[in-house]
Protein backbone atom coordinates (compact mmCIF):
# COMPACT_ATOMS: atom_id res chain seq x y z
CA UNK A 1 0.00 0.00 0.00
CA UNK A 2 1.46 3.49 -1.13
CA UNK A 3 0.29 6.66 0.08
CA UNK A 4 -0.55 9.93 -2.20
CA UNK A 5 -0.92 13.57 -1.69
CA UNK A 6 -2.76 15.99 -4.04
CA UNK A 7 -5.18 19.21 -3.03
CA UNK A 8 -8.89 18.62 -3.39
CA UNK A 9 -11.02 21.71 -3.95
CA UNK A 10 -14.93 21.10 -2.72
CA UNK A 11 -17.29 23.77 -2.16
CA UNK A 12 -14.45 26.14 -3.18
CA UNK A 13 -12.07 24.74 -0.21
CA UNK A 14 -8.48 23.92 -1.04
CA UNK A 15 -6.74 21.50 1.32
CA UNK A 16 -4.28 19.06 0.49
CA UNK A 17 -5.26 15.45 1.58
CA UNK A 18 -2.90 12.08 1.88
CA UNK A 19 -4.57 8.54 1.57
CA UNK A 20 -3.74 5.01 0.82
CA UNK A 21 -3.68 3.51 -2.41
CA UNK A 22 -2.94 0.77 -4.40
CA UNK A 23 -1.00 1.01 -7.29
CA UNK A 24 0.42 -1.19 -10.08
CA UNK A 25 1.82 -1.29 -13.38
CA UNK A 26 1.01 -4.05 -15.97
CA UNK A 27 2.90 -3.97 -18.97
CA UNK A 28 2.62 -0.19 -19.73
CA UNK A 29 -0.91 0.55 -18.20
CA UNK A 30 -1.15 2.00 -14.34
CA UNK A 31 -3.67 0.77 -12.24
CA UNK A 32 -4.83 2.82 -9.26
CA UNK A 33 -7.30 1.95 -6.32
CA UNK A 34 -8.35 4.07 -2.86
CA UNK A 35 -10.76 4.04 -0.20
CA UNK A 36 -10.49 6.79 2.31
CA UNK A 37 -12.68 9.28 3.88
CA UNK A 38 -12.41 13.06 4.64
CA UNK A 39 -14.64 15.08 7.10
CA UNK A 40 -17.29 17.02 5.48
CA UNK A 41 -16.87 20.40 7.76
CA UNK A 42 -13.30 20.55 7.07
CA UNK A 43 -14.34 21.78 3.54
CA UNK A 44 -17.44 23.99 4.89
CA UNK A 45 -20.02 21.74 4.00
CA UNK A 46 -22.12 22.00 7.52
CA UNK A 47 -25.48 20.76 7.78
CA UNK A 48 -26.53 19.96 11.14
CA UNK A 49 -29.52 17.77 10.18
CA UNK A 50 -31.84 15.76 12.42
CA UNK A 51 -31.99 13.23 14.98
CA UNK A 52 -32.59 10.39 12.83
CA UNK A 53 -30.25 11.37 9.74
CA UNK A 54 -28.10 9.26 7.75
CA UNK A 55 -26.10 12.19 7.06
CA UNK A 56 -22.75 11.60 8.84
CA UNK A 57 -19.34 14.14 8.73
CA UNK A 58 -17.48 11.82 7.33
CA UNK A 59 -17.85 11.31 3.41
CA UNK A 60 -15.90 8.04 1.86
CA UNK A 61 -14.46 8.59 -1.28
CA UNK A 62 -13.41 5.48 -3.35
CA UNK A 63 -11.07 5.90 -6.20
CA UNK A 64 -10.40 2.83 -8.96
CA UNK A 65 -8.30 4.55 -11.98
CA UNK A 66 -6.65 2.95 -15.29
CA UNK A 67 -4.43 4.99 -17.29
CA UNK A 68 -3.49 3.20 -20.43
CA UNK A 69 -0.67 4.29 -22.74
CA UNK A 70 -0.80 6.32 -25.72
Amino acid sequence: MDSLSGKLNLHGVDKTIIFPAMIAMEDSTVLLDAEFSINRKDFGIDYPGKADDLIRDGVVIKLAMVSFPE
